[in-house]
């Protein structure tokens, strides 16, 4: 043992100090909250990342006790608003909305991610399952049939274009995934967000955009665009006549994807728990559900550990497509 001048041995003072923290971080999460928690939102607002995030903010709050504050922080996929909350004091207090995009995609398509979606996050729980959508403008796909649209596709030998938010988001691979699947080629088209994607689908700028049902449902409505395919077991209520993917002959773009919220590593297991509360609280409320379902989509609560295992799987799932593809991982 080293004493210092005082005759303090070292390792039961600092062993002493472990404890103090300890004790400190049980009293916090036993009072936590005691201020506003921020939910960055790492996507644009008005897109389906956005709408989800803003579906569970009121009732989340309401069981805290505390305000939730929605923080849109786009850019690189989602890549900078995920790691702006992976720098953030595990306390609970800065969160982020987790999603197929930043916690399984990007590492699958990128060279580079400046974070890992495993080890630098507690996850806290699902969200919502949310059915994907293939929309084209009228000109792309006569009569609204997708064999018009693959006709067209492959008469235009790559010079018809598809707009995403963003290289190597949900929309890009979505779209790289059908151009695989079907065999045809179409030239990327990335955005700031898919709001200003659809915008240039309506000015003909561009052809077609591989979206959200929740935040394409009122252009589709409007008839102004074709909805040509969804990702979902069965046909939405919503869009009776809008085949599934399976039903047309794709039964490998199926798949519908998914949201949740995630806090940074270490944060205290009794904070994820009452996060975990909140969410699945929101998520049971009517008001929430029925908005959902407005929208085509479903609420789909988790544990911590159920979620943790959902994001493994879903990067494994990507893994799978990106080698069947033989995707070239995009420098950054």
């Amino acid at each position: 043992m080293i004493q210092n001048k005082r005759g303090t041995t070292l390792p039961i003072a600092v062993g002493a100090l472990a404890m103090a923290l300890a004790g400190a971080t049980v009293v916090h999460a036993a009072d936590y909250p005691e201020r506003a928690v921020t939910l960055v939102v790492p996507m644009a607002p008005g897109g389906p990342t956005d709408i989800v995030a803003r579906m569970v903010q009121l009732k989340m709050g309401e069981k805290l006790g505390q305000t939730v504050v929605i923080d849109n922080r786009a850019g690189a996929s989602g890549m900078i608003g995920i790691n702006s909350v992976r720098r953030a004091p595990p306390d609970g207090y800065m969160l982020t909305v987790a999603s197929a995009t930043t916690h399984a995609i990007s590492v699958n398509v990128y060279d580079k991610v400046a974070y890992d979606p495993i080890k630098d996050f507690s996850p806290v729980g699902g969200m919502v399952v949310a059915p994907g959508v293939l929309i084209a403008s009228l000109k792309a796909a006569p009569g609204c049939k997708m064999s018009a649209f693959i006709d067209n596709l492959k008469k235009s030998k790559g010079n018809m274009q598809f707009g995403s938010s963003g290289t190597g988001t949900l929309a890009h691979m979505s779209g790289a995934r059908f151009l695989a699947a079907t065999n045809t080629e179409m030239l990327h088209v990335p955005y700031k967000g898919l709001s200003s994607a659809m915008n240039d689908m309506y000015a003909g700028q561009i052809d077609a955009v591989f979206d959200n049902v929740s935040s394409s449902l009122t252009h589709i409505k409007s008839g102004n665009v074709c909805a040509l395919a969804v990702q979902s077991p069965t046909r939405l209520a919503l869009l009776p006549d809008v085949p599934t993917y399976k039903e047309l002959g794709y039964p490998q773009l199926n798949k519908p994807t998914w949201y949740g919220i995630v806090a940074p590593a270490n944060t205290p297991k009794a904070v994820i728990v009452k996060l975990n509360e909140a969410l699945n609280y929101a998520l049971a409320s009517e008001d929430v559900r029925t908005s959902l379902e407005r929208l085509g989509l479903t609420a789909a609560p988790t544990t911590p550990e159920g979620f943790a295992l959902q994001i493994k799987d879903e990067i494994a799932l990507w893994k799978e497509t990106t080698d069947g593809m033989k995707f070239e991982k995009i420098k950054n």
